[in-house]
């Protein structure tokens, strides 16, 4: 049994790390980073401080929480009711509660800023003990229970000098992630996202290196990556592509960073 679940992991494990890939992976990262400007990040109460090593440059991002108020809907999915001769009778309610933000971030200046715009949408499904469950329980203990978590954020960034908007979608990002419940271990997934424009589509991948994700084009060129887990936050950016496409690269892991730490 011991050799059975041993040969599994192995057979598992080259399925998300491939030999191959891991390569291909490493290279195009080690060309990223050689052609790519370093900026180290210090976030506080919504304001980014972004800083190069050995230079006195620093650039700024604000994160505003929009006064739109936090939309919360609750759905009672199904209900069950179950005996146990030690702790009574359990009846409880499935239900998916469903809540919603708006946010700012904005980069540069009111002449030369680029802003994203975006809503941060958490899905939960959960167990809820009824009030009858209580009175009938003879134990309340674990009788609540989440089920699932999941974030997903989304929205657009724009340059105010610019003619057509970006628009992205974030998965995976928060460190409440369920993980694989059906495996012996958990297996967190990789953070997911795309950067779309009317030209170019770029996809957040898995990194060779110390990162967290890196953002590839639709040619599979590393053209940006970021450390956002765990601080100290890291941004790369190619210096070797369009000034309103490095301005938007840097806003979206703006927000990688600003709702990790929310």
């Amino acid at each position: 049994m011991k050799k059975k679940i041993s040969v599994n992991l192995f057979y598992l494990l080259l399925l998300c790390f491939p030999p191959t890939k891991g390569s291909c992976q490493s290279k195009e990262d080690s060309i990223m980073i050689a052609n790519s400007e370093k900026w180290n990040v210090n976030y506080k109460q919504g304001t980014f401080t972004l800083s190069q090593p050995g230079s006195d440059q620093t650039f700024t991002m604000n994160l505003i929480k929009l006064d739109s108020g936090k939309l919360k809907q609750k759905k009672k999915d199904s209900a069950e009711i179950e005996f146990s001769g030690s702790d009574g009778f359990d009846h409880s309610k499935f239900m998916t509660i469903s809540k919603s933000r708006l946010y700012k971030l904005q980069a540069g200046t009111d002449e030369n800023s680029t802003e994203a715009l975006f809503a941060v949408a958490n899905k939960s499904n959960q167990k809820r003990q009824t009030f009858l469950g209580k009175v009938l329980s003879k134990n309340d203990e674990g009788k609540n229970e989440v089920l699932s978590d999941s974030t997903t954020i989304s929205g657009t960034i724009k340059r105010n000098n610019a003619a057509t908007a970006w628009t992205f979608s974030l998965d995976n990002l928060s460190s409440n992630n369920m993980g694989n419940q059906q495996l012996p271990f958990i297996i967190l997934p990789p953070p997911r996202g795309f950067l779309k424009s009317e030209k170019d589509s770029l996809f957040l991948v898995r990194p060779s290196f110390k990162a967290d994700a890196v953002l590839i084009n639709s040619n599979g060129e590393h053209i940006g990556a970021v450390k956002f887990k765990k601080r100290p936050f890291i941004i790369w950016v190619r210096k070797d592509i369009d000034n309103s496409l490095q301005d938007a690269i840097g806003v979206l892991f703006g927000v990688m960073i600003g709702m990790r730490e929310k």
